[in-house]
């Protein structure tokens, strides 16, 4: 054996005594991976949380027990390790349907409040929210022409959501419908949200008013500033902005780094609003939606101007975008909606 080979050998021999047994090392290393998994898991539950809150269907995303509108049940652990997203990825556009329910405790019916279509481009750049005004005259399948507003009490979020699709002819892929319950519960689970008001909000009907300017809104001034119609200049078209205005607050509370609350919280908070979230349509397709929007930027689109129907000197209600309506609606169907607002400044929010 050659004077080289020898030291190699002592060399090796030196380093063998110094090498840590392999059982300690791979559970050390397999603990590291598991708390790298465990960040991952958290700041996706928090992320998807934040972004299909805007939705409406945060809850699925955190619980394992809950079932919504008949879909089949979400499993946590299935979300978080990624398996519910398994499917071919969506790569077009998908139009959320959002409804703002009046629902009171032991009501078996309510109202359509708010009636808002959120569309996600295709490029999964800024998200719209496109508003139809509540008393709005449409034709509701089975119906008539009735107000929007009660498509919600006479068949649930499926006729919604067929009326909606008679109006513009875009089938959402799933519908969300939410109460104030809910949103209050949202919005103390993030710490609240800050708002600049353009007007001042009179009090009345028993609820508080708000002054013009920038303020904090909490969990218990949601229902008061949601909705406020009377007293406001163009009354319920500038509630559907101050809603708009309202989930843009609280999504950039929700996705602003290190502002929401750890995953227990949060699902503890939002555990309280379980009863008034419900979900109806393709909870993989939305939720991978939500893992692509990351920090969604959200626009409004809403109506300006009334345009009341008028019988014998009855008012009847009002005609939904009569003026732009045609081409607002193809430019959805056609996925332009960032042409069209280009062309339409005046009808957008930010």
């Amino acid at each position: 054996m050659s004077r080289v080979e020898e030291e190699l050998r002592a060399a090796f021999a030196r380093h063998e005594a110094l090498t840590p047994a392999v059982g300690p090392v791979r559970d050390r290393i397999d603990f590291a991976w598991v708390r790298v998994r465990r960040r991952r898991a958290k700041r996706r539950v928090i992320g998807a949380a934040a972004a299909v809150l805007l939705a409406g269907a945060a809850l699925p995303v955190v619980s394992a027990s809950w079932r919504h509108g008949g879909q089949p049940e979400v499993s946590d652990a299935a979300v978080l390790s990624g398996q519910s997203a398994a499917a071919a990825p969506v790569t077009g556009p998908v139009d959320v349907l959002l409804i703002g329910s009046d629902r009171r405790v032991g009501s078996a019916t309510a109202l359509a409040d708010t009636v808002m279509l959120l569309h996600v481009p295709a490029d999964r750049g800024a998200a719209w929210m496109v508003s139809f005004p509540r008393d709005g005259l449409v034709t509701i399948p089975g119906r008539g022409t009735i107000r929007l507003n009660a498509s919600l009490a006479l068949g649930g979020p499926d006729l919604v959501a067929k009326t909606v699709t008679t109006l513009t002819g875009v089938k959402p892929d799933a519908t969300v419908t939410v109460d104030f319950t809910a949103l209050r519960a949202v919005t103390e689970a993030v710490g609240g949200v800050r708002m600049c008001l353009e007007q001042a909000i009179p009090a009345g009907f028993g609820r508080r008013g708000f002054a013009a300017g920038c303020q904090p809104i909490d969990g218990d001034d949601v229902t008061a500033l949601l909705r406020a119609r009377y007293g406001l200049e163009r009354g319920a078209y500038d509630r559907d902005r101050i809603n708009q205005q309202f989930l843009r607050a609280l999504a950039d509370r929700v996705t602003a780094g290190g502002a929401v609350p750890d995953a227990s919280t949060m699902q503890r908070l939002l555990a309280q609003a379980k009863d008034g979230i419900r979900v109806d349509g393709d909870m993989t397709r939305l939720l991978q939606v939500v893992e692509a929007l990351g920090s969604p930027r959200l626009a409004g689109i809403s109506e300006q101007t009334f345009h009341s129907q008028v019988t014998d000197d009855h008012w009847q209600g009002e005609r939904i975008y009569p003026t732009v309506g045609k081409e607002l609606y193809q430019a959805i169907r056609d996925d332009k909606l960032a042409a069209w607002a280009a062309a339409n400044p005046d009808y957008v929010s930010r």
